[in-house]
């Protein structure tokens, strides 16, 4: 575990680790991100000491890649749930909400060279101890741990449980269906009407189910499916 009072993005810093071949499991965690990023480029809004901010740097075979999202999202739910009383559910396809709203967010970026895969890192951000009330651009749609139980929650337990429950769930192959199963149960986008959005691509429709895979099965209003494998849902209203 690499520790840093504030450094751009963990993620970076991750990518660094890779180049010099830095050990399967090397964890990069700091109390501030100066760059932090989520999906699609969006910015990571945290103050200094309050959240959980770290990536882990992996060497899947090529395999295991479209594995990894369940893996990451669920080692994030159970954490919180072993930790908290709190009642997390999934929004396909990797935000951790808490009644609703995103507490918790997970960013995967792999390097694959004639099909081999060179690294994979998954990165966690995890609104613990902020108050995502206060920040106008999330207020809306994001809360924390400590918003939702009332008090602060510990940080350091939290982090070991998270990578407790990611290295039982990267490691045990034979319960691989089990913990896509599980993962799928917690999906609150199942059964809901929605709006996809990856770059300039929009698909709408009957969120129906997700494969082996966790992709996500659309069917749309003329009755035909189509199976993304990511993007920025909404509830269609």
């Amino acid at each position: 575990i690499l520790y840093f009072s504030s450094v751009g993005s963990t993620m970076d810093v991750a990518k660094e680790e890779a180049k010099k071949n830095a050990s399967e499991g090397t964890v990069i965690i700091s109390n501030k991100q100066t760059s932090g990023r989520g999906r699609f480029g969006r910015k990571w809004v945290s103050e200094f000491g309050e959240n959980l901010l770290f990536s882990v740097l992996l060497y899947p075979e090529q395999k295991m890649l479209s594995s990894l999202n369940i893996v990451a999202s669920l080692s994030l739910l159970r954490a919180i749930q072993q930790e908290t009383t709190l009642l997390p559910t999934l929004k396909w396809p990797n935000d951790v909400l808490l009644r609703g709203k995103k507490v918790g967010g997970i960013l995967i970026e792999t390097a694959v060279l004639a099909g081999r895969v060179k690294y994979a890192i998954i990165g966690f951000g995890v609104n613990a101890n902020s108050d995502p009330t206060q920040v106008p651009e999330i207020s809306e749609f994001s809360t924390s741990i400590a918003n939702e139980l009332g008090r602060d929650v510990s940080r350091e337990t939290l982090f070991e449980s998270v990578l407790v429950q990611l290295s039982d769930l990267y490691h045990s192959l034979r319960g691989w269906m089990d913990a896509r199963n599980q993962w799928e149960s917690y999906l609150e986008t199942i059964g809901n009407h929605v709006r996809v959005v990856w770059g300039n691509e929009v698909e709408e429709g009957l969120a129906e189910g997700v494969d082996h895979d966790g992709n996500l099965i659309l069917r749309r209003s003329d009755g035909t499916t189509v199976t993304l494998s990511g993007g920025d849902v909404t509830l269609k209203v």
